[in-house]
């Protein structure tokens, strides 16, 4: 008996080894590439799939300080292969975001201090479909700027880089001006009274009572957009008699 079985069981090794055979074959191409877009079990992979492979999101740093006031310029994006779309969430007041293939941006200018955590996901295709990339986490930290005067007024306090002088004047990028009682009127010493708007910090509309209203930023000065004309004016900060020159009118202005 003993003598049979040890013949039947050495007779079923070559049909195991055959059927071994065929379950060890290379998966077809098309299975490959279904099982891949396959969620990842959680504890097995930290890390989904957006095509074929690993992918994640990476960028040059995910901790960022800045002050209040400080302008952010942050791409990321995913790799080895790219997303068709980003979702961000979390973005403080002053933020946004945007994607240009295949990189995603945050831009703005920081407006509240405080501990922030901005969630980037990247998605494989548009309007935030098919599989997603782990949650990357971009933690950023935002600070008072103690350089910051609290007791300027709203207006002044929109020039970011600014000399406080005695008896209310202070030079800035614009010149040198007073502010009186702290509201939006401004003395300038050499353009007279003049009316502020703040847009955002150094970006101002100046209402002007002989020439309506004006526009220039800290980045357009000496350069001044007149609303009424629809064109230019150069600001003549060393003529005595002169306020702008108009490219419009080509003559020089009181």
């Amino acid at each position: 008996m003993s003598f049979v079985l040890a013949v039947e069981s050495r007779s079923l090794i070559p049909k195991v080894l055959h059927l071994s055979g065929i379950i060890l074959k290379p998966i077809p191409v098309l299975l490959k590439s279904v099982h891949a877009w396959i969620p990842a079990s959680t504890g097995v992979i930290t890390t989904h799939a957006l095509s074929g492979a690993t992918t994640s999101v990476v960028a040059e740093s995910n901790a960022i300080s800045l002050k209040v006031g400080d302008s952010l310029n942050y791409e990321f994006k995913a790799s080895p292969y790219s997303a068709q779309s980003f979702k961000v969430e979390g973005l403080p007041a002053g933020l946004s975001s945007s994607f240009s293939y295949p990189y995603g941006k945050i831009n703005g200018t920081l407006q509240t201090q405080g501990n922030f955590s901005i969630k980037i996901t990247g998605y494989r295709y548009s309007s935030y479909r098919g599989n997603a990339t782990p949650t990357y986490t971009l933690n950023l930290t935002v600070t008072e700027d103690t350089n910051l005067d609290t007791s300027d007024s709203e207006v002044v306090s929109n020039f970011s880089e600014k000399t406080k002088l005695d008896n209310g004047w202070y030079q800035a990028w614009l010149g040198i001006f007073n502010s009186p009682n702290n509201e939006n009127w401004i003395f300038h010493s050499h353009l007279g009274w003049l009316y502020l708007h703040p847009i955002s910090k150094d970006s101002f509309w100046f209402y002007d009572e002989r020439l309506g209203w004006l526009h220039t930023t800290k980045d357009l000065y000496p350069y001044f957009y007149i609303n009424s004309s629809n064109s230019w004016l150069y600001h003549l900060a060393n003529s005595s008699e002169k306020r702008f020159w108009s490219y419009f009118q080509e003559i020089e202005l009181e």
